[in-house]
């Protein structure tokens, strides 16, 4: 899954989320806006393509058991909550979502072997 499909997948996943585009953020191409009661979580959208991709051909979507999991509180702290989220949602191509140890941000695996990078600004 690309930036941009990430993008419209949580858009479709949180409707009150706001792209950077949308909210005149010009410093990163790919990013998002999450309202939350604690105050807006903003999110910096990095991809990597699959060993077997290239940027000139459409994105293959690669299916495989979801990674599976309870949605999240919303006293969880960004990082937390965005990983229970994603993981809640249960989307065929994510395989995994992995929350970074020492920073704030994730890490999603695909089953096609590409890789979205998720940072907290």
């Amino acid at each position: 899954m690309r930036p941009e499909q990430f993008l419209t997948f949580l858009k479709e996943l949180l409707p009150a989320a706001r792209t950077f585009a949308e909210t005149g953020e010009k410093k990163y191409p790919f990013g998002l806006v999450i309202p939350r009661p604690s105050g807006e979580d903003r999110w910096h959208v990095i991809g990597q393509l699959s060993p077997t991709e290239k940027h000139d051909a459409p994105a293959p979507a690669t299916t495989g058991t979801p990674t599976e999991g309870p949605p999240p509180p919303d006293t969880a702290t960004g990082t937390a909550w965005l990983a229970a989220t994603l993981t809640a949602a249960a989307h065929p191509e994510i395989a995994t979502v992995t929350p970074w140890p020492t920073t704030p941000g994730l890490t999603i695996d695909y089953h096609n072997g590409a890789k979205t990078f998720v940072r907290a600004l």
